[in-house]
């Protein structure tokens, strides 16, 4: 990939191998404003607008295998219209335009084309199999269906009900905007198949980018549940309230963190201990800042709906 600056926040995209749009624009390019694609095919552009960048890039290319560049400026909603019609005019007099309008309403851009390009609409009209485009929307449902099971095992477990209390008061408390970013930038696994052992498995565990934040412990000849929580190093000054021990672990990928452990229902008391919600917030923070989790595909939606609906005490008490 080679990206090129010109003029006005420009930037091109040569599209060297056939791969997916987040190969190139990552998996969250959710930018707004004009793009340019340009084909092998005679030389040939189109010019359209856009509020999702890779949405709109991933439609296209699974319609077009001509695509060998993409050239993207961003700019305000409200500056759309006008920019495009100066890039159509500019581009269409060195090149080919594929744009195809709608002659049977011939009226300016609607909301309706920020999300479905006019030219998909031309081609739908004709009867051409739209190219959906796996959207956020559908990998969703998907990664439901696909975690379903795990969650409704974990919703069957006696200890589910405190288990949700302590990971919903971690996840607002350490979290940011855990609405948006979850699923995405962190993933939270019910009932892992990770080191299970005859003597203890897991019931959850908490990832962002590749490396694990929390993870509850189930120990299966006594029933004791623990949780472990990933902090960054340097912050816990010792145990205290609701925690019963403090140990450090090192990631090839993160390097040396400490971990608090707490017994069931004492995870929101940890984090009142000197040092454990600012390491815990600083460790997240940092993961996220990576890049998406890498185990975003073993989320389990539901069990963040839960979460998110049971909110735990007041984050700023």
């Amino acid at each position: 990939m080679n990206a090129t600056p010109t003029a006005r926040r420009q930037v091109r995209w040569e599209i060297t191998a056939p791969a997916s749009a987040s190969v190139y624009f990552g998996q969250d390019r959710q930018l707004c404003g004009i793009y340019t694609l340009e084909f092998a095919r005679r030389g040939e552009r189109y010019v359209g607008q856009t509020v999702n960048l890779l949405h709109r890039i991933s439609s296209h290319m699974r319609r077009w295998d001509d695509i060998v560049a993409i050239g993207f400026v961003e700019c305000a909603s409200d500056e759309l219209d006008e920019l495009e019609r100066r890039m159509i005019a500019q581009t269409q007099r060195d090149h080919p335009l594929r744009n195809r309008m709608l002659t049977k309403n011939p009226t300016s851009h609607t909301e309706l084309d920020l999300i479905i390009d006019q030219q998909e609409q031309v081609e739908w009209l004709e009867g051409v199999a739209p190219a959906y485009p796996s959207d956020r929307r559908t990998m969703e449902a998907e990664r439901r269906a696909r975690t379903q099971a795990k969650f409704d095992a974990l919703r069957g477990s006696p200890h589910y009900s405190r288990l949700l209390e302590d990971v919903a008061e971690y996840v607002h408390r350490v979290i940011p905007w855990p609405s948006v970013t979850g699923g995405t930038y962190w993933s939270m696994s019910p009932m892992p198949s990770t080191s299970r052992t005859r003597e203890q498995r897991r019931l959850l565990t908490l990832n962002a980018h590749n490396v694990e934040l929390v993870r509850v412990h189930e120990f299966l000849e006594t029933g004791e549940v623990r949780t472990a929580i990933n902090v960054a190093p340097g912050h816990v000054k010792g145990t205290g309230r609701g925690i019963w021990r403090v140990e450090q672990l090192s990631y090839r990928s993160y390097g040396v963190c400490d971990v608090a452990w707490a017994p069931l229902g004492a995870l929101g008391e940890a984090l009142y201990t000197p040092g454990v919600l600012t390491g815990a917030r600083e460790m997240a923070l940092q993961l996220m800042r990576k890049g998406p989790s890498v185990y975003a595909k073993h989320h389990s939606d539901a069990l963040l709906d839960a979460v998110l609906l049971a909110r735990g005490g007041d984050p700023d008490r």
